[in-house]
């Protein structure tokens, strides 16, 4: 063999047994990827836990509410002819009072009772006031409204929702229609007069649905004014009409 040969025979030799002495055990070589050795592997992302929507729990209410009037009309009832207006800036004859966050007129002329915030119109209510007798006509007021009466008995029929207003030949009071019992049902009486024609004994009368609104509206403390009854266009219109007693 040539001295060359020799020298590469040693050669391979020697990288032999350095190869056999640095190399890892059998099972560590097996244990290693082909990316590890390259250098190529990539770390794997730690999973995100994705948040689980949790329903927001239904408010519930509690103990007793009182309900409170807005400046929408209430729904007219389909029982009873329609009892308001539309919240409305049509300007009216006589001072709205903008300088009042409440005021109330009561049109005897018209038989209207008109519910104003800021000057603004938010109900209009049709209205029946006291015959123009010189014992039963309403007079003109100028004041705050009282405290609440609630329901009373008088002249042999029921009212409900009274607030007190003035004295005068008695308690002269805003009230629902009077009514009486009938097989567990009231029945109201006037109806036909509301917004019509004065036809009470005094005291300003509205319909039922009315008059609940005005009191979840809480007029006490609210001024108010009443004007005068009127009393000669309402005789000179009523001598031509029959005029049944009031009830």
């Amino acid at each position: 063999m040539q001295y060359i040969e020799w020298i590469v025979v040693a050669a391979l030799a020697l990288v032999t047994a350095i190869t056999l002495t640095f190399a890892p055990p059998a099972a560590q070589r097996e244990s290693l990827s082909l990316a590890t050795v390259l250098g190529t592997a990539t770390p794997t992302a730690r999973p995100t836990a994705i948040p689980t929507s949790t329903p927001s729990p239904t408010p519930s209410f509690t103990g007793t509410q009182r309900v409170t009037a807005t400046s929408q009309p209430l729904p007219s009832s389909t029982a009873a002819p329609a009892l308001s207006q539309s919240p409305s800036s049509t300007p009216f004859p006589f001072d709205t009072r903008a300088d009042l966050p409440r005021y109330i007129y009561v049109d005897q002329g018209t038989q209207h009772m008109y519910i104003f915030e800021h000057g603004e119109l938010v109900r209009d209510i049709p209205c029946s006031t006291g015959l123009p007798d010189p014992d039963r006509y309403t007079p003109a007021w100028t004041g705050r409204v009282g405290e609440y009466w609630g329901t009373f008995y008088a002249f042999d029929v029921y009212a409900d929702e009274a607030w007190y207003l003035y004295k005068s030949a008695g308690s002269i009071l805003v009230h629902s229609l009077p009514y009486t019992w009938g097989n567990g049902y009231k029945v109201y009486q006037g109806w036909e007069h509301l917004g019509v024609r004065p036809f009470s004994h005094g005291c300003i009368r509205i319909a039922p649905k009315d008059a609940g609104w005005l009191t979840a509206w809480d007029p006490e403390g609210v001024l108010m004014t009443v004007t005068e009854p009127h009393r000669d266009k309402w005789q000179g219109i009523l001598a031509s009409q029959p005029t049944p007693e009031p009830e």
